[in-house]
């Protein structure tokens, strides 16, 4: 293996040798932080969006797109929505819509969410590619289970996932952490009881992953994984760096503001008399007086 990498906000493929599985390791500092820190979350929110944003950037690391790939989950519970975006160029953001007042401190997944379903999407629609969804409903108690049911009825794919979301005990910074270890269709050891034994072999190794191993940043992901898969032999590939990113900008808010009539447009001034527009993802706001209003409403010549 290479010399370890840096240890936060980062996507490391690897390969174990000896049975072909194929794994990511992920490793969130700053942008999580980042992301739960621009909203006043209350806790219990803040720890399911920061697993919704572990397992995005965790399975995005096995896909190959030119655009964006989103976890949303909606729900009939006081979060009635959470949506996680990674960019192909590492950027992420995300954001939880919920009821004020209606979060307990204590509140579980299933009291929090309710009945509901979650939508994998990978959007290439800005490149002049082709967006891809599935849905699958939200069940087994946490938004980890619902991936896991994900990959096993729709892909087919046998899944394990270890994640770990958690707040530095001294400057409250949050992190997380996560790996992924999937058996590829047609890889792999010759027989099926081979295979069989290789994936129950790399399923015990996995569970024996703690939550602090996979959060301190004093740990590289490199020397986490020869920790933990020595014997299996560990090829590790070129990482991605991860970062905070939010892809709004005027230009955009102008394209969505322009599908409204001009007297919408008109009512959305406030007392200052222009409209204000705040990204839900990095809470930027936007203004654009009445001369902009008109502009977007006026016919192009």
């Amino acid at each position: 293996m290479n010399a370890p990498t840096p240890a936060l906000d980062l996507l490391r493929p690897f390969q174990l040798e000896s049975s072909q599985l194929r794994g990511r390791a992920l490793r969130l500092g700053p942008v999580i932080d980042a992301v739960l820190k621009a909203h006043a979350y209350p806790e219990p929110v803040s720890r399911l969006l920061g697993e919704l944003l572990v397992l995005s950037g965790a399975f995005a690391g096995a896909l190959k797109y030119d655009g964006t790939f989103s976890l949303q989950t909606r729900g009939d519970g006081p979060v009635r929505l959470m949506v996680a975006d990674i960019a192909n160029d590492g950027a992420m953001r995300g954001y939880a819509g919920f009821e004020p007042g209606a979060v307990p401190d204590d509140a579980g997944f299933e009291s929090l969410v309710g009945e509901g379903v979650m939508a994998l999407t990978v959007d290439q629609s800005r490149t002049g590619g082709e967006t891809y969804q599935g849905i699958v409903p939200l069940e087994g108690g946490s938004i980890t289970a619902g991936m896991l049911a994900y990959f096993h009825r729709s892909e087919q794919v046998p899944t394990g996932i270890c994640s770990a979301i958690g707040q530095d005990p001294l400057t409250g910074a949050w992190r997380g952490g996560a790996i992924v270890l999937q058996a590829m269709p047609g890889e792999g050891s010759e027989t099926a009881a081979e295979r069989s034994e290789d994936w129950r072999r790399a399923m015990l190794l996995l569970q024996t992953v703690t939550d602090d191993e996979l959060l301190d940043p004093g740990l590289s992901l490199d020397s986490l994984l020869l920790r933990l898969f020595h014997e299996e032999g560990v090829r590790v590939f070129d990482p991605t760096p991860l970062r905070f990113g939010c892809s709004c900008s005027e230009e955009r808010v102008r394209e969505t503001l322009a599908r409204f009539p001009l007297d919408e447009l008109l009512a959305m001034k406030e007392a200052d008399g222009k409209a204000h527009v705040t990204c839900q993802f990095c809470s930027r706001s936007y203004a654009l007086d009445d001369a902009a209003l008109r502009a977007l409403a006026a016919p192009p010549h």
